[in-house]
């Protein structure tokens, strides 16, 4: 089957669930408190729903990331602080899951590091006048996603989908984040909520259907 036509019950859940999302985020804003934690829950359901044997740090990852959520629906530094929080665990989960499948790395893969590592700098740099006394979590977050889309890229899973899925969710997680810290501490940017979440869903959709990927792989293997 191909992989796009795969989970179709699902995959048109899920478009549904977001779609509710935007609509509470720009019309009906007093549901947003259901249906935003409602997209890392479905995506949470299925993967267990899917894969016959769960990995449990996988899923305490989604827990926080749902977590994380939740806390950055309300307005404050504390809030803010706790969704900082949340998605680190998150992020060191998803490392510990990757990290299962990493192989030693090609030369070439040095190239892809260093340019991330660069691209990283760049984004402390720019934050760093900004960010007060945050510094030192923005620099410890800063580490774990760059840890974490390493991780992604080295990450060698027998399916080549399951791979790139992962990968680019990650990648998205970065894009995501990366427009959510520039739009609070350095300069506005024009619908940020917008495309602060469009990256933030299809990364979590990506890692989890990378995740499930690799699973079904494994599974066909077993039972051969």
């Amino acid at each position: 089957m191909v992989w796009y036509r795969k989970f179709k019950s699902f995959n048109l859940f899920f478009a549904f669930i977001v779609l509710a999302y935007f609509l509470s985020l720009f019309y009906f804003q007093s549901y947003i408190v259901v249906t935003k934690p409602l997209i890392v829950a479905s995506l949470l359901g299925f993967y267990i729903s899917t894969v016959p044997v769960q990995n449990n740090v996988f899923l305490l990852g989604l827990i926080f990331a749902m977590l994380g959520d939740i806390s950055l629906m309300f307005d404050g530094e504390l809030f803010f602080s706790l969704g900082l929080a949340s998605f680190l665990i998150m992020q060191w989960c998803y490392v510990f899951v990757f990290r299962s499948r990493m192989k030693v790395p090609q030369r070439s893969a040095y190239m892809f590091i260093g340019v991330l590592a660069i691209f990283s700098a760049l984004i402390l740099w720019l934050l760093w006048p900004h960010v007060g006394n945050m510094k030192p979590h923005i620099v410890l977050y800063i580490i774990s996603i760059f840890t974490m889309t390493v991780m992604a890229f080295l990450r060698k899973p027998d399916s080549s989908i399951s791979f790139y899925f992962v990968f680019w969710g990650a990648v998205l997680f970065m894009i995501s984040d990366t427009l959510l810290a520039y739009n609070k501490f350095v300069l506005p940017i024009p619908a940020a909520s917008l495309l602060v979440m469009i990256t933030y869903i299809a990364a979590q959709y990506g890692i989890v259907r990378g995740i499930i990927e690799e699973s079904s792989v494994d599974h066909n293997k077993s039972s051969k």
